[in-house]
């Protein structure tokens, strides 16, 4: 019986050494994978390339040995140039106005991943290494279609706005949306400022001067008119009295009243 036992044993010790082994390759291949909120899991399998679905949140199964996995961020990411910040992709980006003025913006890019097997295979795991020149070349082209007076004063909104519009175009062809783009600051060259606040200062002062002048001409027209009413009045008073002489009696009578009467009796 011990045997046979035995030679039991031995018929299936080897079934269970392969069914090992199998599970321990199994498990080494991890064809399991979890995907986290916020995250899409892309999946390259060496016979089918790229998945143009990918995982969404939840566990899943993928084909071991064969299969390559990236986890891809789908909540919203941001790219900053900004000086003296650690956190921040890169120092500000430096363009040219239209009058040849260096100006030296801090720029913010807000976006999130609509399509990660796209952002994959178009753009590769260093996505963003490749969506800051985008930014960086449109930020420099669209500066160059406005004067340095204009963005410092009235027209920087409109700079920012047609920036976000061009980049969300560009970006889009990539599965990537654009949420915001924002100018947070804007430098320019210190003589520069210099000169375009002396001379709005200036044009401050000429304003007031101009308005001064101004106002006092409307009270010269106002002094004049009066004064041409009152004379206006003289005169028809004049005529009245030349035109009927009775006139005259009736102003004795409006100014002296009833005493007028006592004297022409006495």
């Amino acid at each position: 019986m011990l045997r046979g036992h035995e030679m039991g044993v031995g018929r299936w010790l080897p079934q269970a050494t392969f069914a090992g082994a199998v599970l321990l390759l199994v498990g080494m291949g991890r064809p399991l994978r979890l995907v986290g909120n916020g995250e899409n899991l892309v999946v390259f399998t060496w016979f089918g390339g790229v998945s143009q679905t990918a995982l969404q949140p939840g566990l899943h199964w993928v084909p071991p040995f064969v299969s390559r996995t990236l986890i891809f961020d789908v909540k919203t990411q941001t790219l900053t140039w900004k000086d003296g910040d650690q956190t921040a992709y890169a120092p500000r980006l430096v363009a040219l106005s239209q009058d040849g003025q260096q100006i030296r913006v801090e720029a913010t890019l807000q976006f999130r991943i609509l399509d990660a097997p796209k952002v994959y295979t178009q753009l590769g795991e260093g996505y963003l290494d490749r969506i800051a020149p985008i930014v960086r070349s449109v930020i420099i082209n669209e500066t160059a279609g406005f004067s340095a007076q204009a963005l410092y004063s009235t027209q920087r909104p409109m700079l920012q706005g047609q920036i976000r519009e061009q980049v969300a175009t560009l970006l889009r062809e990539y599965g990537i949306e654009v949420l915001d783009l924002l100018l947070r600051d804007v430098d320019f060259d210190p003589d520069f400022v210099a000169a375009i606040e002396g001379k709005t200062i200036a044009e401050n002062r000429l304003a007031q001067k101009q308005f001064e002048i101004e106002q006092a001409r409307q009270d010269a027209r106002t002094v004049i008119s009066q004064a041409e009413a009152e004379a206006g009045q003289l005169q028809a008073k004049a005529r009245a009295l030349t035109q009927n002489p009775q006139y005259l009696e009736v102003v004795k009578a409006s100014v002296l009243g009833s005493r007028l009467e006592t004297l022409v009796t006495q």
